[in-house]
């Protein structure tokens, strides 16, 4: 989203940069502050009427967080609105239906809670962008990540943090403090103020960052360092165009970073579980996920970037195994690799889905010498096949589709039924590696009740919803249940171990995915 900032010196200036703006681009930024005898109704009307899509945020910035760019008299020309008229002139934006408010973090969590409640009391209609910027300097990614802690905690919708940048390597900082709001489920718009900050605009969006801002041909800025609308837009094509992922440029000397491919990605967990870990390590690294089309282009750009470690997801699992320099024999029996590790541009590939599941079924029983029925005949029931037998349990196959059980009774010389003859067979437990009961169809079950009576462990790789009807059907039975979730929480640990070489903080990880897992569950339930 490209936002478009309204700084005229006179209320009619800007209706006219409005009528300019509202059409072209995504969203406009009255800088109230700015405009010496703006009306805030006609303005926000004059955008309304214009255009019906254009978000509109009306900001009041501080005179110690705001460096325009141009002239002295631009600069003097700048209000300095006592707190008592910025408050009012922020409830009368909200009023009026404006998308967005900026209020700084320095105005107090008094302030910022007053404005959040009047949010409230409005309908929710406007939401809060708490902000921070310091116009000398870009401080330490430890003190931003402070920082934007204590605007998440304040009540912010959006946090900005807008640093001045004093080296190019300042750009790194807050663009990798993209990523740990992007792990903490929270929107955010970063990036440097100052010509060396440009590259941060630039690269920004394609991080994720919420909206970026640039300018029409002859508009004014808002701080120094602003591209034109032009300008940004033909960078990010030139960059999506060039590499699968243009986020390894700006990668810092020395870090260990990591990556999820697959298409989608957007709901994966991995990237919260994994920047949860590598910071309790104190590991300097960076996990981020990326929907990509091409595996061939996406283990070119791990090998030409130097990305220390990916986790792959559907639906290149077997994919990536043909780019690869070396197969470990675990994934090569299973035919499938989810993890590769780059050591100085030789790829490995490994499996630890297998690994992950047997680990969390061996929390509740013992496999040597059971039998245990797997449901599915996918990627992931060939890890679990493969680790029953590995353990030295006895794996039967049970398929709808029959061609596709046989197909993988065969590959592993075991014995496949079908669905119709689940209620025929005696297993000590039962695995379901289909996609029956993941939200949002949560009431369904792959088994019917009555059939889970004789299993002493039941097993559903779906952690979404973390208890499924499968699940919740067999602790009824008697049966002790595995949640998906300990599958992907092990997994993962088992990732990080191949890439780092450290045991992994399993708790610290399972509690984190467990957190983010039933918050979710409540924001499904609260929509029902």
């Amino acid at each position: 989203m490209i936002c478009i900032p309204i700084v005229d010196a006179t209320h009619q200036e800007a209706l006219r940069s409005i009528e300019r703006s509202a059409p072209a681009e995504d969203a406009i930024e009255l800088r109230m502050d700015l405009i010496a005898d703006g009306e805030l109704p006609r303005l926000i009307a004059c955008a309304r009427r214009i255009s019906g899509r254009v978000r509109i945020i009306v900001t009041c910035r501080r005179r110690e967080e705001a460096l325009p760019p141009a002239s002295l008299e631009h600069t003097e020309r700048r209000k300095n609105i006592p707190r008592t008229m910025k408050m009012r002139l922020l409830k009368q934006a909200i009023e009026l239906g404006a998308d967005y408010v900026d209020i700084e973090l320095a105005e107090g969590e008094k302030s910022i809670s007053e404005l959040r409640r009047f949010c409230e009391k409005n309908g929710n209609r406007t939401q809060l962008i708490v902000s921070w910027h310091d116009i000398e300097k870009t401080p330490s990614l430890k003190e931003l990540k402070t920082i934007f802690n204590a605007c998440a905690d304040a009540g912010a919708d959006v946090v900005k943090i807008v640093p001045y940048a004093r080296r190019l390597g300042d750009n790194i900082r807050v663009l990798n403090l993209i990523d740990y709001a992007k792990g903490r489920h929270r929107k955010i718009i970063s990036m440097c103020m100052g010509e060396l900050g440009q590259v941060s605009r630039i690269i920004a969006p394609l991080w994720g960052s919420y909206l970026a801002f640039a300018v029409l041909p002859g508009g004014g800025k808002s701080a120094p360092g602003q591209l034109s609308v032009k300008a940004m837009k033909e960078f990010r094509q030139l960059l999506r165009r060039q590499q699968p992922f243009p986020q390894a440029w700006l990668l810092p000397p020395g870090a260990m970073n990591f990556i999820l491919v697959g298409n989608p990605v957007r709901q994966s967990l991995s990237p919260v579980m994994h920047n949860t870990a590598l910071e309790a390590l104190k590991i300097e690294g960076h996990y981020s996920a990326f929907c990509v089309m091409d595996p061939a282009a996406a283990v070119a750009g791990i090998r030409g970037m130097n990305i220390r470690g990916a986790s792959v997801t559907i639906p290149f699992k077997t994919a990536v195994m043909d780019f690869l320099d070396e197969i470990d024999p675990d994934a090569s029996a299973v035919g499938a690799v989810n993890t590769i590790v780059n050591e100085c541009g030789r790829l490995s590939g490994y499996n630890t889905d297998w690994w992950g599941l047997t680990r969390a079924l061996k929390d509740k029983t013992k496999i040597a010498g059971k039998t245990f029925v797997v449901l599915g005949a996918g990627g992931t029931a060939r890890s679990a096949v493969y680790g029953i037998k590995k353990e030295g349990g006895r794996p039967v196959i049970v398929n709808r589709t029959a061609d596709k059980g046989k197909e993988l009774a065969a590959m592993f010389d075991c014995p496949f039924y079908p669905l119709e003859s689940l209620g025929g067979i005696k297993a000590h437990g039962l695995i379901n590696t289909t996609s029956v009961g993941m939200y949002p169809q949560a009431d369904q079950s792959p088994v019917a009740p009555e059939l889970l009576t004789d299993y002493r462990v039941v097993m559903d790789v779906i952690y979404n919803p973390l208890c499924t009807r499968l699940l919740q059907d067999a602790a009824a039975a008697g049966a002790d249940i595995v949640s998906g979730a300990e599958m992907f929480v092990y997994q993962g640990a088992q990732q990080l171990k191949l890439w780092t070489g450290r045991q992994a903080p399993l708790e610290l990880m399972r509690k984190t995915v467990y957190e983010r897992l039933k918050k979710s569950e409540k924001r499904h339930q609260g929509k029902k």
